[in-house]
């Protein structure tokens, strides 16, 4: 990853393009002013509340800040908003790679039109079909770079999507996808886009009833189950986001034990804390990937290193 990305370079990237970029387009324009259901927050759909000026390069969600308390600003401050499991140098180049993708994986910005009542009180995405992971090769890369193919059999879907409320782009996207608790699917894309199909929920992969480990994304539970192999599995719980703490509280308050494995990161133990004090025998199991921000990330250097260390073995003779 580049240690520095001029941030002014940023700034004179439009923000309706970055969102495009993202899949996210306006639900209506006003003057000068793009209006957006907002891709911050878990919302209704039938309100847009964030506006953005691509003129002045500014941006406000007026239905509230998200989790990292940050409302408005410029493309920075939206960055990191959206990826706020990242720290401000890995969001600078997040928006760069996202602004240098290229043409053929970025969704097609189109005009604005004003959506039907129909479309206002729907979900943006609608699933095209499912299939077996290792058929795509884009996907299974993606999988093998996060060291998680061998274990993704049986928990990780294909999945193929498209923009159910622009008509005018028939393109089908793929991405990553498992379930959560609502039946809905959950994607992540190789390029770190991540939604949902219908409203997000939690995802609670059955287990040993007297035992609960919590992540916050499934990546995360992947890489513990590859390092851990349990025997017998505890019942894991993945929020998917971190506004679905509550409902992963919930889940967990009867458990005897119950391992959190949040991010090492200001938002990951702001959930960490709120989930102990609600949760008085949770147990903070952070340290065991400490110097790193997720399980993901510290098994993607573990592998890393082996690999290194292999290469300067050489082949034996």
């Amino acid at each position: 990853m580049s240690k520095y990305v001029n941030v002014d370079d940023l700034r004179e990237i439009p923000i309706s393009d970055f969102l495009a970029r993202l899949g996210h387009h306006p639900a209506r324009k006003s003057g000068k002013e793009l209006f957006y259901h907002s891709m911050l927050r878990e919302t209704k759909q039938d309100t847009p509340s964030l506006t953005v000026w691509d003129e002045g390069g500014k941006w406000i969600d007026r239905g509230g800040p998200n989790s990292t308390g940050i409302q408005g600003g410029s493309i920075v401050q939206l960055g990191l908003a959206y990826w706020p499991q990242l720290s401000f140098v890995e969001v600078l180049n997040k928006i760069k790679d996202t602004c240098d993708m290229q043409v053929s994986m970025i969704p097609a910005y189109k005009p604005v039109r004003s959506p039907t009542e129909q479309e206002q009180k729907g979900y943006t995405f609608e699933l095209v079909r499912t299939q077996p992971i290792g058929r795509n090769f884009v996907l299974t890369k993606y999988l093998e770079a996060r060291g998680i193919l061998d274990v993704a059999n049986g928990h990780l879907h294909e999945i193929y999507y498209r923009n159910r409320l622009d008509n005018e782009n028939k393109s089908i996207f793929y991405a990553i996808g498992w379930k959560n608790d609502l039946g809905n699917w959950e994607f992540s894309n190789a390029k770190g886009f991540k939604s949902s199909i219908g409203k997000k929920g939690i995802s609670v992969i059955p287990g040993n009833p007297s035992h609960a480990v919590l992540f916050e994304g499934y990546m995360d539970y992947l890489s513990w189950l590859k390092v851990n192999r349990p025997d017998p599995t505890p019942t894991a719980i993945v929020l998917n986001s971190i506004v679905q703490l509550k409902n992963a509280i919930e889940r967990v308050k009867g458990i005897p034990i119950v391992d959190v494995y949040f991010d090492n990161d200001d938002p990951g133990r702001n959930c960490t804390q709120r989930l102990i004090e609600a949760v008085p025998q949770a147990k903070d199991r952070s340290g065991v990937y400490q110097g790193y921000k997720d399980y993901n990330d510290m098994l993607r250097d573990a592998i890393n290193e082996h690999e290194i260390q292999h290469q300067r073995a050489g082949p034996k003779r």
